[in-house]
């Protein structure tokens, strides 16, 4: 029911745009030659970077795919919960994938991996570390000895923000764990890797009261939500690339028009969860991350466009702790695509 809500939000979008039925809109959307360059490429396989959470970079592309606009650009996209995403989508077993932020791209073709991040959400951190507000931890030097909780990886923002402190990672219990944030006040760790428009969020309505440790806050600069294709691909098949960022932006645009739009891109998103979906936490944690991105959006750029000088704080602070042997920037960052589909602040609709 759902999806059903979303393809008749589609219907009415593609008459406010003087398009009558379906046929006619993927008609308008793309021209004969383009359409069988972008169905040439075969089935492209998406990685979320969190099953199918409220976030951006994944929300916005299973919207894209209800409202049909992958679809009106001959793409041919399923999308499936990520987990080791940096591989996948280097061996090519998925082309296009989620990750947390510039640091992970740039740690990720440092260590020769075959991906670019061709769009950035947020310019911004978006990451911190919790601890309960009675632990006892007062400053970054009271980690020492301390077990501390991640999801998937060390985020090589925490190691900076440690080894800027005097510890090293081994100073630290780093343990790796699954997603409930209630690990932290049952004492199973004393510090909680945790997404600002997450955790935080989750452990108050419990009524807990936390200390956020915000990596920026330490002079530990990011960004958050890049998403990021195989290079090799990439360069066979551009207006894939251009065109999934063309139509995951013409959404996220869609959800942010309107409550109601974004609670029909939330149900959808729940209809394809597995597992519990909390609808309230979910729309709140859309909210703090738009806040974050309208926030740190640089000055005349359009949301996902990137450069060198967003990932160059990220990149020095790689460098300077030794976690990347080298910051090749222009390398792990290609901004052809996401540039080709978005002028003067909004997304270029149909493809040329």
């Amino acid at each position: 029911m759902q999806g059903r809500g979303l393809r008749l939000a589609a219907a009415a979008l593609a008459a406010w745009l003087g398009l009558s039925a379906a046929p006619a809109f993927a008609d308008e959307a793309i021209s004969a030659a383009r359409c069988a360059q972008n169905k040439a490429a075969g089935k492209i396989t998406f990685l979320t970077s969190f099953a199918y959470a409220a976030s951006a970079g994944i929300l916005d592309v299973v919207a894209a795919n209800e409202l049909g606009y992958f679809k009106a650009l001959c793409l041919d996209v399923a999308m499936e919960p990520g987990s080791t995403n940096t591989q996948l989508v280097s061996a090519g077993t998925a082309q296009l994938a989620g990750l947390g932020g510039a640091s992970d791209v740039l740690v990720a073709v440092d260590n020769g991996a075959d991906l670019v991040g061709v769009a950035t959400y947020g310019n911004v951190g978006a990451i911190e570390l919790l601890t309960m507000a009675d632990s006892g931890i007062e400053t970054l030097k009271d980690f020492a000895g301390k077990t501390v909780g991640y999801k998937g990886a060390i985020p090589p923002q925490f190691l900076a923000m440690f080894l800027d402190a005097g510890l090293d990672q081994d100073s630290v219990n780093w343990v790796s764990v699954g997603y409930d944030p209630v690990i932290l006040p049952n004492g199973s760790v004393q510090g909680l890797a945790a997404y600002k428009s997450n955790e935080p969020k989750a452990l108050a309505a419990k009524g807990y009261k936390v200390k956020e440790w915000d990596p920026d806050a330490f002079g530990v600069h990011s960004t958050f939500n890049t998403l990021v294709a195989n290079g090799s691909f990439a360069k066979a098949h551009p207006t894939v690339v251009e065109d999934f960022l063309r139509a995951t932006f013409k959404a996220f645009a869609w959800i942010n028009a309107s409550d109601d739009h974004l609670d029909q891109a939330l149900a959808a998103a729940a209809a394809l969860s597995t597992s519990g979906y909390d609808l309230e936490t979910s729309k709140a944690r859309w909210k703090v991350e738009m806040d974050l991105i309208a926030k740190s959006l640089p000055k005349g750029a359009a949301v996902g466009q990137q450069s060198l000088a967003q990932w160059t704080p990220e990149a020095e602070t790689l460098s300077r702790f030794k976690l990347i042997k080298t910051a090749e920037i222009a390398k792990a960052q290609d901004n052809r695509y996401i540039d080709a589909v978005v002028k003067d602040g909004a997304v270029v609709w149909p493809a040329p």
